[in-house]
């Protein structure tokens, strides 16, 4: 799995509410593995109970939790884990790697917000970033976004594959360096109920089924009307870096910070219970 500078452990009760329902299998989903337990893979489901997330601590509203994939990544040893996506209105506002980590489940956030976000637990903010999470710029030579949405998908199709991403890795000579797989369908569409939001797709980069970069393409208003616009959303704590056609536009170092709960991405870990602890060993 993806390889941490630390990891902070701590352990929380379950939220009051209603527990999670399973979504229906993405396109993108990795097959299921037969070698991982079934109570590991409930538990994944569980844990996306453990927070609440919402625009601001006023709000009453948690956003919806949303599985758009379950993958695999066996260069790294991890045979399970899922991407989320944290929804409100509509868009994509955070996403969150689950995933098991040397006895422990991490959840990875990264915020997607344009705006800000606060997660809580047990009624108490414990994520709640200074600034937006993502800065989104106008995609050159972009056509305008169609006025009908089965249009505006064949153009976000069309709009990512100018773009690519590779994982420099961990190491300060790039040795494990590697070009990332573009999976052919989004991971999400969203037809936004905002009025600043036309539409928009989270797609995937990946290493085996994990995805180590995500991109979103969105058309945003501008005057009176939308352009495409996009913003890289890292997944992993190696180097990033990624490209429109020839030219690098996005570049990230390698071990983000990830303890300190007024950044744009943080890491919740819990302790496996026993038993899965040493049936992962």
């Amino acid at each position: 799995m993806k390889r941490r500078s630390f990891i902070c452990t701590f352990v929380v009760g379950l939220l009051a509410g209603t527990g999670f329902a399973q979504e229906k299998p993405a396109a993108n989903e990795a097959a299921p593995d037969s070698k991982i337990p079934s109570p590991l893979r409930q538990l994944l489901d569980e844990s996306l109970t453990w927070y609440e997330l919402t625009t601001d601590e006023s709000s009453a509203t948690p956003m919806e939790p949303r599985v758009v994939m379950r993958w695999a990544n066996n260069t790294r040893g991890s045979d399970d884990g899922m991407t989320v996506l944290f929804l409100h209105q509509g868009r994509p506002e955070a996403v969150c790697c689950v995933y098991p980590w040397e006895s422990a489940l991490n959840h990875e956030f990264d915020s997607l917000s344009r705006g800000k976000l606060v997660a809580k637990q047990d009624g108490v903010a414990t994520w709640k970033p200074k600034s937006a999470g993502l800065e989104f710029k106008a995609i050159p030579g972009a056509e305008a976004p169609s006025a009908q949405p089965a249009a505006r998908l064949r153009q976000m199709k069309a709009l990512v594959t100018e773009f690519s991403s590779t994982l420099l890795g961990w190491k300060s000579n790039n040795s494990d360096r590697e070009s990332l797989r573009l999976l052919p369908q989004p991971l999400y569409r969203y037809e936004s109920k905002r009025a600043d939001v036309l539409d928009g797709a989270v797609f995937g980069f990946v290493q085996g089924t994990d995805p180590e970069t995500l991109l979103l393409i969105e058309a945003f208003r501008k005057g009176t009307g939308f352009e495409w616009q996009y913003a890289f959303v890292r997944r992993t704590s190696g180097e990033l870096e990624g490209r429109f056609r020839d030219d690098v536009v996005w570049h990230v170092d390698r071990y983000p910070e990830q303890r300190n709960p007024s950044s744009t991405h943080f890491t919740f870990s819990k302790l496996l219970p026993p038993a899965l602890r040493e049936k992962l060993k």
